[in-house]
């Protein structure tokens, strides 16, 4: 599975609305950042050639230098076994531009959360940024290793 880094995920106006949704709730929480994360299924490794496709595939959205990795990451993942929406268009347009060996694209969210927060309270976080009929949290570094299996 690859991991590749994509842009920010919150414009500047949706940051400051859900870290004050946020601090509101857990006053501990001082800052919130997000960028999106995209994981590739390939049946081959790809060539260096297929790689830069693949990253040009997948820039979109607002231009942005990316952002900073401060703070307790929390990684918000389809949930294991599903098929999100986002990762059939995104496959069928992998394959369309000549990446026949993807297998599967999907995406996630990796929030960086900063204040000093007890475990309670990143689960408190974590429940405010994802919907658990569709999504996951993955916690201290975990990957999402189950999110290809059949």
């Amino acid at each position: 599975m690859l991991e590749l880094i994509g842009s920010s995920a919150l414009s500047t106006f949706r940051q400051q609305r859900l870290l004050k949704k946020i601090s509101t709730l857990i006053p501990a929480v001082t800052d919130i950042s997000a960028e999106f994360i995209h994981f590739a299924d390939a049946e081959n490794a790809l060539s260096d050639g297929d790689l830069d496709k693949l990253k040009r595939v997948l820039t979109y959205g607002p231009k942005s230098d990316g952002i900073e990795h401060i703070g307790t990451r929390l990684l918000v993942v389809p949930r294991a076994s599903t098929l999100s929406p986002w990762s059939s268009k995104a496959t069928d347009i992998a394959q369309h531009c000549g990446l026949t060996q993807i297998k599967r694209l999907e995406r996630g969210i990796a929030y960086y959360v900063q204040g000093k927060l007890n475990e309670q309270q990143l689960i408190q976080v974590a429940e405010l940024l994802h919907d658990r009929m569709t999504e996951r949290v993955l916690f201290n570094g975990q990957q999402p290793d189950d999110m290809f299996v059949h």
